[in-house]
């Protein structure tokens, strides 16, 4: 595996991001992508008894599971990761499986909404079939104007939106903002989604949304209709929206009855 690229003297002083928080709670961040005000936030998390690291550790899962799912078994060679976080250095990517199951036919496009994220994504990248930009869900058209430019959008495109629609309020739109993007692809491509919800214990998640924007970070969970909205005039693939951990589980995810206050699914167009 290529080393990872220096610390970015720029980024030794920032304020608390969501991409980090959840690097730091998976557990296996490097020294470089999250710091102390980070993990504090973990640390906060925990002391409420809300299991971030389990939240975090499920919910990757659940997306290496779905993307998995989305090129092998579906065969879309055309994904679209939209909010991916940092990349997972000790780990598989999405470019990487996509790229595994496709081979020479796969393209990969990251947008992320933080300018860090895709500095930090940019020295990973190789070759002209997968790019980092900074763009925000909430600017479908802009989106959809990268994914044209870099896609041949005359064949489906797997739309990745694990982790990141939670960060979005209701003011802005994001029923109606995924549903455009979705609305622009033609049939056969594949919405992943996974979401956070306060279904099993709205007094904890609640709680734990207070801390997280105390610490400057937006969280907004959702009830199970309300996510399930995202996938209107989608047909579901599998076993529907489900707790991820009981998305096509596998292994040791088969094993895991953790509460982990996210459900996800993947519909097909």
């Amino acid at each position: 595996m290529t080393p990872p690229p220096p610390p970015l003297p720029y980024l030794l002083h920032t304020p608390v991001s969501s991409a980090r928080v959840h690097h730091a709670a998976l557990g296996n961040q490097d020294f470089y992508d999250s710091y102390e005000a980070d993990e504090d936030v973990v640390r906060r998390l925990a002391a409420i008894g809300y299991p971030a690291r389990a939240v975090a550790r499920a919910g990757r899962a659940f997306h290496l599971r779905a993307v998995t799912h989305a090129t092998e078994t579906l065969g879309l060679h055309q994904v679209l990761d939209i909010g991916p976080g940092l990349p997972p250095h000790t780990s598989v990517d999405t470019h990487s499986i996509a790229t595994l199951y496709t081979g020479g036919r796969a393209r990969t496009l990251y947008a992320d909404a933080d300018p860090i994220v895709v500095a930090r994504w940019d020295p990973w990248l190789q070759g002209h079939c997968v790019r980092a930009v900074a763009l925000d869900l909430r600017q479908p058209e802009a989106l959809l104007a990268e994914a044209d430019a870099h896609f041949d959008l005359r064949y489906p495109v797997a739309v990745v939106a694990t982790g990141v629609l939670h960060d979005i309020e209701d003011q802005d739109q994001p029923h109606a903002c995924m549903r455009r993007i979705m609305d622009a692809l033609v049939p056969g491509s594949v919405l992943v989604l996974s979401h956070l919800t306060y279904e099993e214990n709205p007094p904890l998640v609640h709680q734990a949304e207070t801390v997280l924007r105390k610490a400057g970070l937006t969280s907004r969970a959702r009830g199970f209709e309300d996510i399930a909205r995202f996938f209107d005039g989608l047909t579901a693939v599998g076993p529907g929206l489900v707790p991820v951990s009981q998305w096509y589980p596998t292994g040791a995810d088969s094993d895991d009855r953790s509460v982990v206050h996210t459900c996800g699914g993947v519909g097909i167009k």
